[in-house]
Formats: C-alpha cells, structure tokens, sequence
C-alpha cells in the first residue's frame, strides 16, 4: 500500500464524526419561554415564543407567556391582541378571561374589563379579588346598582372586609341610598383593623358618613361627624368644609366663614368660594358675596 494511501485511510478513520442536529420543538421553545419569564428576563421569553408561534401561530401557551412577558415589558396592546386570540382558541379558560379583565381594568377600558370578569366568575365565582375589580369597573361606567351588587356577593365571602364595605357606601351614596350608605361606612368604623398593607379606612369613613348624612339632611348628625373627625386631627380640611356646608344650611353663618377661611387658605377651591359667598350673603355682606361668586365662576372657567 502507498504512502499516501495510508494517509487518507488513517485521515478517514481518525474523523470526527458528525451527528445530524435535532431542531427544537415548539414545546422546547415554550419550555426557554417558561425559564426566561421566571428568571423575569421577558425580552428572552418573547423572542423564545416567536420562535414557538413560527412553527404553531396557534400554540396557546406560547401565546399566553408572550401576553405575559409583553405585559410585562409595557407593550399592553399587544399583549391584549395575544390574549384575544388565546381565548378565541380555548374560551373556557378562567386565567386567560382574569389575565385579559385585570389587563383591561388597568388601561382604562372598564367595559371590556367587566365582560371578562362576568365571564371568569362564571368559571370562578367565589373570587372576592374579581368581584372586587369588577364593582370597581362599574362605578367608572356609572352602574351603580351593579357595583352594589357584586361588592355585596364579595361581602357574602367576607363579610369583615372594610375595603369593600367602604367601597359599596359609595356606591350606595351615588345611588342615593344613604341608609345603606351609612350602615356600610359605620361598618368600616367597627371592624377592627387587620394590619399587614391594609389601609384603615375609619377616619376617612367618618368623614364620609357626615356627608352623607348632609344630603340626607340629616344636619346634626352630620355635624357631630364632623366635630368629631376634626378632634382626631385639627387639619381635616374635608371635614371642615363639610362642616361649613351644613352650618349654612342652618344659618350659623359666621361659624361657616370661620370653617371656610382655614380651608380656602389651604386649598381655593371654586366650591369653596362659592360656599363663602353664600355664608357671606346670608349675613348681608353682598359685596363680599359677590367676590366670592365671582373668583368661583373665574376658576371654574381656567378649568380644563
């Protein structure tokens, strides 16, 4: 045998050998998605998702991480394009309904965000979290009645929440409902605070039962509210005015001006103005008066 025979049988025998690469699966590329989003690298997890929708545009779980990791990243928009087309694939599921509701709620679109939640507590019905969110969607839209109602089914699964005690008196003040209204800010009041990040509500809540009690005309009532809000903290400006509404609606004018005057050197407000002016009418001082009223109408105008 020659020389160079011999050589390229030994270059033959000594070669690496090369094996054929196995290409990643669409579950491959979904399980990098999964890792990249716990490690909260979301820029890696959206590219390893376009990979997987490449090979399955129809892949619900890689549409979903991408949602997630684009929520993530701020680009809401097309995470709810995401979420559009992973529910129009598996419309029974609760997360993906949840995901797309609370995704709604934070960008302001309320209408969406209740169509969601009404379709996850059809799945899930007993989430005091989503009955919350979706009371609170309703009261943007001005459906009061409809707040009402899913704060009540949360308070049937928690009937020591303040939270949502305080939020369902608003919405029962809206409605007009004060009984309700009061019974519910009362509540926040008695319930002992639960610590943690939860914030107690009472004091506000006192304030806000005095105002209730104005328009429902109960004004002693109300004002005891008030005096005893500003005796837990002198510079309870919400209080004072409130105090000062319902001192003009019993002619105790001078003691109105008085509660005004702190408030307007702290905030001039239009309707502060206009509440003087009215004090200030009541007492026959129509110059003073019409000062007022005019330095209300003036800042309501600069208004946007």
């Amino acid at each position: 045998m020659s020389r160079t025979l011999m050589l390229v049988c030994l270059w033959v025998c000594l070669a690496p050998v090369t094996l054929p690469v196995q290409a990643q699966s669409v579950d491959d590329f979904v399980a990098d998605a999964q890792r990249e989003m716990d490690a909260w690298n979301h820029e890696n997890a959206i590219e390893a998702c376009d990979r997987a929708l490449a090979l399955d545009g129809d892949h619900s779980r890689a549409l979903f991480l991408r949602a997630m990791a684009k929520r993530e990243t701020g680009d809401r928009e097309g995470a709810l394009l995401d979420l559009d087309h992973v529910i129009e694939l598996v419309p029974d599921s609760p997360e993906y309904f949840y995901e797309r509701g609370t995704l709604k709620y934070y960008v302001q679109d309320y209408r969406g965000a209740v169509v969601d939640f009404d379709a996850f507590l059809e799945l899930v019905p007993d989430s005091e979290f989503i009955l919350q969110l979706s009371g609170e969607s309703k009261m943007q839209l001005q459906d009061y009645a409809g707040a009402v109602a899913d704060y009540s089914r949360a308070l049937e699964l928690d009937p020591q929440n303040p939270e949502v005690h305080y939020l369902r008196a608003y919405a029962q003040m809206e409605r007009e409902d004060y009984e309700g209204a009061i019974r519910d800010f009362t509540a926040v009041m008695d319930i002992p605070p639960r610590g943690g990040m939860e914030i107690d509500r009472s004091d506000m809540a006192l304030v806000r039962r005095a105002e209730v009690k104005r328009r429902a005309g109960d004004f002693p009532g109300a004002q005891a509210d008030c005096d005893r809000a500003l005796e837990r903290n002198d510079g309870e400006l919400e209080a004072r005015f409130i105090r000062a509404l319902v001192r003009v609606e019993l002619e105790r004018f001078d003691e109105a001006i008085g509660d005004l005057d702190i408030v307007i050197d702290r905030y001039p407000l239009p309707e502060v103005y206009q509440a003087r002016g009215k004090a200030r009418q009541g007492l026959g001082d129509a110059e003073g008066a019409a000062l007022d009223f005019q330095r209300a109408e003036e800042m309501r105008q600069q208004r946007p």
